[in-house]
């Protein structure tokens, strides 16, 4: 993006040399990019109607050669690539093989978000046939696609390159992590203040040996250590640290399908006798496959054992019993990626952001179990047990769930007649 500052040596220099005047010159004396002033005198739908006439002004005071439909004249001997006006290009992050779905559950939701924000700003977007994989694979597919800008979800395989796109102006935003040395604009989930949620979520209801059950993408090139499962399981241990007496451990399966992930990571759980009481699960689906592994292990969900997900996926209301998770808003997330890309695409400089999560409680009985012990039914001189004493510093006060807990509470299916 080119300097304000540069603007009268830039306009001296083409003056003082004779030539014709250039887009270069144009960009220098407005403060923004070539590719802005590139859009703004094409009439591009997603240039400000203030930057449009400021450059059509700096354009015909400096006597740049416009057609009569607002758009530039190529020179001689150059043909500009024609663009897909106001479109944006969607990468996914590993190319699955065929008959395969595209994506996992939450990205499928964001990629509607996405589309629902194009669609009310009246642009097109186009899912890459293509999957980069590292830096090379990434710059050729930037080099040879030919939309206005790019959404990338995940960045851990081509970290470096991103950042190479990033200092030659290049418009793209990435959902993801806020990872060391990023010089590139990353919106994603607070996941790190989601991890410690959900654990404390379980802790408070008295659980004190929790797992964090998590499913691995299949990606073999990461260059940062950074990524949305890390930063949860790294609150899942600020939560269990902040706790005396709580322990908890980690299991990571790197399957293919999350759902699998679940249920080999309860039955090796099981397997080995491990005594646990609660699982945070990196996702809703993989929540979901824990769930199948602790029913056929003969154990109750949740009075044995606690479950809590990620992404709140719509089969989290359906099953039973029904999944607490933690929710991120897909709708929120693509219209704040596509508010981004829009703007750096009008020459603009966006800055990185982190979306808050909310807990959803859909548990009955996990709700039950926020109540003070004074109101459970235990018999004279028989202690409380543990699950439904306070935590340390509490007293005789109930645990009060926090203002992003969502309690849902559904009847039981009653008759017809009522």
């Amino acid at each position: 993006m080119a300097r304000p500052s540069q603007s009268a040596s830039s306009g001296a220099s083409s003056s003082a040399a004779g030539r014709a005047p250039r887009l270069a010159d144009i960009a220098a004396a407005a403060g923004v990019s070539i590719a802005t002033v590139s859009r703004a005198l094409d009439d591009h739908p997603a240039i400000t109607p203030e930057t449009k006439q400021r450059v059509r002004a700096l354009a015909l005071a400096q006597g740049y050669p416009l057609r009569e439909n607002a758009g530039p004249r190529a020179p001689r001997g150059r043909r500009r690539r024609a663009a897909t006006k106001g479109s944006v290009c969607l990468i996914m992050p590993v190319a699955l093989p065929a008959g395969r779905p595209l994506a996992n559950t939450f990205e499928l939701n964001l990629l509607g978000g996405i589309g629902a924000a194009m669609r009310d700003r009246g642009l097109d977007f186009s899912v890459a046939a293509q999957a980069p994989y590292d830096d090379a694979s990434l710059l050729r597919f930037m080099q040879a696609q030919r939309h206005d800008g790019v959404i990338l979800f995940g960045q851990s395989q081509y970290h470096h390159g991103l950042n190479t796109l990033a200092d030659s102006g290049v418009p793209f935003v990435v959902w993801g992590v806020a990872a060391p040395g990023q010089r590139y604009c990353s919106v994603g989930s607070d996941n790190v203040r989601c991890g410690f949620t959900a654990a404390e979520h379980l802790l408070r209801q008295g659980r004190r040996n929790l797992v964090f059950l998590g499913h691995a993408a299949a990606i073999t090139t990461a260059q940062t250590g950074v990524s949305q499962l890390a930063e949860r399981m790294a609150g899942f241990r600020a939560a269990l640290a902040a706790i005396p007496g709580a322990s908890g451990q980690t299991v990571v399966r790197p399957c293919s399908d999350g759902a699998q992930a679940g249920r080999d990571g309860v039955a090796a759980l099981v397997a080995a006798k491990a005594a646990f009481d609660g699982i945070v699960a990196s996702s809703d689906m993989v929540a979901l496959g824990a769930m199948e592994a602790l029913h056929a292990a003969g154990l109750r969900v949740p009075h044995d054992v606690a479950v809590i997900g990620y992404d709140d996926c719509e089969i989290a209301q359906w099953v039973r019993p029904r999944l607490s998770t933690m929710r991120q808003d897909p709708i929120l997330a693509g219209n704040l990626l596509v508010a981004k890309i829009l703007r750096a695409m009008d020459g603009y400089a966006i800055e990185s952001v982190r979306l808050p999560t909310e807990l959803v409680v859909r548990d009955p009985a996990a709700a039950w179990r926020l109540r003070p012990p004074a109101q459970t039914r235990s018999r004279p001189g028989r202690p409380v047990p543990a699950r439904q004493r306070p935590l340390p510093g509490q007293g005789d006060r109930p645990p009060i769930p926090p203002r992003s807990i969502r309690v849902h509470r559904r009847p039981w299916p009653c008759s017809p007649g009522r």
